[in-house]
């Protein structure tokens, strides 16, 4: 298997928005400050879920509408 580059592992560590792909600063802000989508956060590990999402892509947990 590949080694990550720096820049893949600073990404993976990072919160991105799920629309837009830019770094989000602080956590639990409701709005993107860069494309001005909303937000939702996953209850259980604080991941930022992409639309519509029932679960959450890297932990599992149901998501509550």
């Amino acid at each position: 298997m590949a080694k990550a580059t720096a820049k893949q592992n600073e990404k993976k560590n990072n919160r991105h928005c799920p629309f837009c792909d830019v770094e989000i600063y602080e956590l639990h802000l409701p709005i993107c400050n860069a494309c001005h989508a909303t937000i939702a956060y996953c209850p259980e590990c604080n991941e930022p879920l992409p639309k519509n999402q029932k679960t959450c892509p890297k932990c599992g947990a149901k998501v509550k509408k």
